[in-house]
């Protein structure tokens, strides 16, 4: 989570850039602030799904508007969009254009000029500069923002959910996958649904229906926004990586199904060996995750197996897991 955290004051920062930049600077600012978000991963996946939000929006309506429109406009100005992720959408295409002519060469001044006349009576052009950022770049950041918090909270959750069974439940919870082992899925899949209700959570489902079939976690997270979740064993036995694998595709197409760009994969480790999974994020950051089909999907693992002390375990086995395998079984 600590990635997310750091997304969100590298955020807060771009956009005080923004705000304080000399309006000489303004286009150079904004063509350095859109090349670093563009290198961001998991902000590249939320703009992805911000512009399917309103499928038919103009995206180049922002940006025209504000080039045509008049000066002492401002109390007209009205935003085109609907929603939020459809006005993020709109600003992320506007930065972009404005950073497309940053590079041809034009002049800030001339494009603080150009795109805030349609919303501005100042007449100092570094106020006009200002407006411009609070009023019109703002709310994209603010939309980043959330959204970059919403998922460090469906992480810190799924988190706790680790520790508690780690700590906690981990004899009872294996106990009755032994008494119920030909369904013993289920058991971690209950439990996992209703350690989400009790933190908040309010609409957890079991294998709700999507076009792809059945997902085992689905929740609206007390939004329209459905967090989707996988739940699959693994014992490197009759639960293997085929069976990581078919974890991931599904998390993948449920997310693709409900228009989403993340997915969750967790894991329930009866092994009682680590498994070393593969990432596209950052070494070292938890959960790792990986990008496929536009979807981003953290793999969660949880050590569910009791085992005897540390002492008694002997000689560490892990299970390495690739990305091939996950992604290419049958290669």
């Amino acid at each position: 989570m600590r990635y997310q955290q750091d997304l969100q004051v590298s955020l807060r920062d771009r956009l005080r850039r923004l705000l304080v930049s000399d309006c000489e600077d303004a286009g150079h600012e904004v063509r350095l602030v859109t090349g670093w978000i563009e290198q961001q991963p998991a902000l590249r996946a939320i703009l992805a799904e911000a512009e399917r939000a309103e499928p038919d929006l103009d995206h180049d309506g922002l940006g025209s508007a504000l080039l045509h429109g008049g000066g002492g406009l401002s109390r007209s100005f009205r935003w085109p969009s609907q929603t939020e992720a459809g006005r993020a959408s709109l600003i992320w295409h506007l930065m972009r254009r404005i950073a497309a002519e940053d590079q041809d060469g034009a002049e800030g001044t001339r494009i603080v000029i150009n795109y805030t006349r349609a919303i501005s009576s100042h007449t100092n052009m570094n106020d006009m500069c200002r407006e411009f950022a609070e009023r019109i770049l703002r709310p994209l950041f603010d939309y980043l923002d959330e959204r970059v918090g919403a998922e460090s909270s469906v992480l810190y959750t799924l988190e706790r959910y680790v520790r508690r069974v780690e700590w906690f439940e981990r004899d009872d919870l294996y106990q009755r996958y032994l008494a119920g082992r030909q369904n013993g899925e289920a058991v971690y899949d209950l439990d996992l649904r209703k350690f989400l209700f009790s933190e908040g959570i309010n609409m957890p489902f079991s294998q709700a229906k999507s076009a792809s079939g059945l997902s085992d976690v689905l929740t609206d997270l007390d939004t329209d926004d459905p967090f989707i979740g996988e739940v699959k064993l693994f014992d490197a036995d009759n639960h293997g990586k085929r069976e990581l694998a078919a974890g991931l595709n599904q998390a993948t197409q449920y997310a693709q199904d409900w228009a989403k760009t993340t997915g969750y994969l967790v894991t329930i480790n009866l092994s009682g060996r680590q498994i070393e999974l593969p990432t596209d994020g950052p070494k070292g950051t938890w959960p790792p995750y990986l990008e496929v089909g536009g979807v981003r999907v953290y793999l969660i693992t949880v050590r569910a197996l009791p085992v005897p002390t540390a002492s008694l375990q002997g000689k560490p086995r892990p299970v390495s897991v690739t990305r091939e395998d996950l992604v290419n079984p049958d290669a």
